[in-house]
């Protein structure tokens, strides 16, 4: 059973000493300075949980959502401005995110706009209501880097972010980054229709209100999009079905009638390139569109926390879900994986210098550096500089494409191409209920499982 605790803030002060930063102090630094003010200054809280033995990490539960206003200003600029709250009109909600990081006095934060806008003021194209304030706590460049990568290796969408200064109801909390989250927006987010899915393999589904079985241990599946109690139950049955015959097909070798390759090739060397430690990820999220004949694919990465820490080994190749991919007598994964390297390594280390070179040499890099410094004030913490991160970034990087060049082209070498036999069946098959439990065989809105496969009947 999980374990819930309760815990009251009287203040944030509790936590750290309040440094007050005046809002021209800020303005004069040179970041975008996000102005967050609540109803009665009301702080968001929520219940901290721990899951039952043998299941990982720690999570957050029954947050409040707080109503308020939400500016973002620029020098003398107003990049974007709320309103006063009302609901479904203007103003904002905000609420705590996150599951470990949750943890730390420093908290991230969830904004829910009442109309669509760009919290990043660039164009009416970016339109939504859903932004984060992702907490720069290592501090490092992870997620500007890791954005880089994802961006680099032609994933299909990369969230856009800036560093920011946050003045929550007159308090400065410090360095964040205003991000665009993880949602379904056909216009510029992941594009997947209002019937398609967004689906997570998630290690804190003991947190959430519907989960169904997976083949990695100790995670299932949840949805991103849409929630879970908005599926009726067609879809409810045909994704459940879709994602368990997927998961046999990455042992079966038939993968590629299920996945899009190219996609998943894609994410699996961009967290190679990164050197993820845990690479099996939460936040590991798939796109599946509306159509019978759609593939899953990749989203995008995300969570960048624990990059840049396997410098001599791969950091995805034997993980659980992504392993079969690399042993399968079907070797379109791997092929495809090793020609994007190929593609990619010819320029991939001059264009990552050259853009750690130009932000070290930017305007942004002196903000962030002074921003930096008040955020350690703010709560009584050391780290890095800016330019230690660029410097390990550079050594990182270096020595990291030297490492892949020579262990992909291991793999190359134990490589051929192979084509798998395609299998057609009569339609028969089996209906999975709620939790993935064979329950009965019979067909499905046309759509039937057998030998592992999943086929639409004729």
């Amino acid at each position: 059973m999980r374990k819930v605790i309760t815990i009251i803030l009287l203040s944030i002060t509790c936590f750290a000493q309040a440094q007050k930063v005046a809002l021209e102090t800020l303005r004069e630094i040179g970041l975008p300075v996000v102005i967050v003010e609540t109803i009665d200054a009301e702080e968001p809280s929520c219940d901290y949980l721990t899951p039952e033995d043998g299941y990982p990490g720690y999570s957050i539960h029954n947050e409040t959502k707080v109503p308020g206003r939400v500016l973002v200003i620029e020098g003398n600029d107003t990049i974007y401005d709320s309103g006063e709250y009302e609901k479904d009109i203007s103003g904002m909600t905000i609420k705590l995110r996150g599951n470990n990081s949750a943890y730390t006095p420093k908290k991230p934060y969830k904004i829910k706009l009442q109309s669509r806008a760009d919290m990043l003021g660039e164009s009416d194209i970016f339109k939504d209501k859903n932004w984060v304030l992702l907490k720069d706590e290592l501090p490092s460049l992870n997620l500007m880097i890791g954005l880089k990568i994802n961006k680099l290796v032609g994933l299909q969408w990369t969230p856009r972010f800036r560093f920011v200064n946050v003045l929550f109801n007159g308090d400065y909390r410090g360095v964040y980054m205003l991000c665009e989250s993880v949602e379904r927006n056909t216009r510029c987010r992941l594009n997947v229709s209002n019937t398609g899915f967004i689906i997570e393999m998630d290690p804190y589904w003991w947190n959430e209100g519907f989960y169904f079985q997976s083949k990695v241990l100790g995670y299932k599946y949840t949805f991103k999009y849409p929630d879970y109690d908005e599926v009726d139950e067609d879809q409810l049955q045909y994704i459940i079905d879709y994602m368990s015959v997927m998961d046999n097909s990455l042992y079966g070798g038939y993968y590629d009638q299920y996945i899009d390759v190219e996609s998943f090739a894609s994410w699996v060397l961009g967290h190679d390139i990164l050197g993820t430690y845990d690479a099996s990820g939460s936040n590991l999220f798939f796109t599946k569109k509306d159509t019978l004949d759609s593939k899953l694919m990749m989203g995008n990465m995300w969570d960048f926390d624990t990059i840049e820490r396997t410098l001599d080994t791969f950091s995805v190749i034997h993980n659980t879900f992504f392993a079969p991919l690399f042993k399968s007598k079907n070797e379109l994964f791997v092929n495809t994986y090793i020609d994007h390297w190929q593609e990619i390594s010819q320029t991939f280390l001059e264009d990552i210098l050259a853009y750690l070179d130009d932000f070290a040499n930017s305007e942004l890099y002196t903000a962030l550096e002074t921003s930096r410094r008040l955020d350690f004030e703010r709560w009584l913490t050391k780290g890095p500089t800016v330019m230690e991160n660029i410097e390990s970034n550079r050594q990182w990087f270096t020595q990291r494409k030297t490492y892949l060049d020579k262990a992909i082209q291991a793999i190359q070498a134990t490589t051929a191409i192979s084509k798998p036999s395609i299998q057609r069946h009569k339609p028969n098959g089996k209906k999975y209920d709620l939790k993935g439990i064979a329950i009965q065989d019979n067909c499905h809105k046309g759509l039937f499982i057998r030998d592992g496969h999943l086929f639409l009947s004729k």
